[in-house]
């Protein structure tokens, strides 16, 4: 019966659209579900984040992290189906947000109602803007509750795997500056396009020689967008602007990530991006486009995977452990069914199989004895 509940309320999630910004609708139907489950607190916070709180007899604490917005559906023309309608086709459930995260919430919630007496303090803490500033709403939790977990961890999807880490990344903003002409007298000015291509062409083969990390690979830097002032005929362009992606490993700084592009730019300027989050709320906070990398493969990790009996691995996507490991320093690991590799694309989906099994695993490190 839990099994049919479980898999509804998953598909529920799903139909419920959710884009960064706009999470109110489906944190009302995760509360009245911890509700209804019997969570002995079940509350929302400042900046839209769906806390629930099951006390523990013990002083230690966990905290279960899950996201509730998911990224738009893309071209519809790539979907078998609707990408809300949470279709089941044999074992899987498809929809946009299946196995990133909405899966893994659910079974998280649905674990939680397993649980009779409990060893440790648990939150389920279900954030927003996740997937547009990691980070964001967790950070938001732990620094307004004043909580210093024991544990993190993030429902993201491993496969059900112990996840230790990732790559931090960086929303580096390049400006490359010319002079403007008429287009027509090309040689009178200085086209800041034809030097900010050239600028790429430079960190495309400088690339190669960027850090690597033993087990989470090397760092790397790809363009993503570009655009020009004024981007008219017959105006030689007098500024290029050009959005990277700069994904980073441990021990780099925000300076020498900032420091090593600038060296390729003979005028212009490089900074890490700022942006407006919004929050349903009502709630806004400028935040900094910078996440830190991150990998705890210690003695409590092994011993979640020993007592889950499955394996170490790690993510190639950033996730809220960006603040919680990266920042914060708290001990994390990530676990939730479904494979990463099918996040954010066309007909998205999660095996109805690892849905259920993962609750066994959220309920087994709810209960465990974290002390080492």
């Amino acid at each position: 019966m839990q099994g049919k509940d479980l898999v509804s309320f998953c598909r529920t999630l799903i139909r419920t659209k959710s884009p960064s910004g706009e999470e109110e609708e489906v944190a009302k139907i995760i509360m009245e579900e911890m509700k209804k489950l019997g969570f002995d607190r079940v509350e929302v916070d400042g900046v839209g984040n769906v806390i629930g709180v099951i006390k523990g007899y013990s002083d230690s604490t966990i905290v279960f992290d899950g996201h509730m917005d998911t990224v738009g559906p893309g071209n519809l023309d790539s979907w078998q189906v609707d990408p809300f309608s949470a279709e089941i086709i044999d074992d899987w459930i498809v929809g946009r947000g299946a196995v990133d995260m909405k899966g893994s919430i659910a079974a998280m919630i649905y674990s939680a109602s397993k649980l009779k007496e409990v060893r440790n303090n648990l939150y389920y803490v279900f954030v927003v803007h996740e997937e547009d500033q990691e980070g964001f709403g967790i950070k938001h939790f732990l620094r307004e509750r004043k909580i210093k977990p024991d544990l993190v961890v993030l429902g993201e999807a491993t496969g059900l795997n112990v996840a230790v880490g990732h790559r931090g990344r960086a929303e580096l903003l390049l400006r490359v500056y010319g002079q403007v002409a008429h287009s027509s007298m090309p040689d009178l000015g200085e086209n800041a396009l034809l030097e900010g291509s050239r600028v790429l062409l430079k960190v495309e083969e400088a690339q190669k020689g960027l850090p690597s990390h033993p087990v989470l690979g090397r760092a790397s830097i790809a363009p993503v967008s570009m655009r020009c002032r004024p981007g008219e005929i017959p105006i030689i362009p007098d500024c290029c602007e050009i959005l990277l992606d700069r994904r980073t490993i441990p021990g780099e700084s925000k300076e020498e990530i900032v420091s090593w592009l600038m060296r390729f730019v003979r005028k212009g300027e490089v900074e890490i991006r700022r942006k407006l989050i919004r929050c349903y709320t009502g709630y806004e906070e400028e935040v900094e486009g910078y996440f830190p990398a991150w990998y705890m493969d210690g003695p409590l990790a092994r011993k979640v995977a020993k007592l889950l009996g499955t394996e170490i691995s790690v993510w190639r996507f950033s996730t809220d452990g960006a603040y919680t490991a990266g920042e914060a320093r708290i001990p994390t690991i990530g676990y939730g069914p479904g494979n990463q590799e099918l996040a954010h694309c066309p007909n998205e989906r999660i095996s109805i199989k690892s849905l259920l099994r993962s609750i066994n695993g959220y309920a087994k490190m709810a209960t465990m004895d974290i002390e080492l």
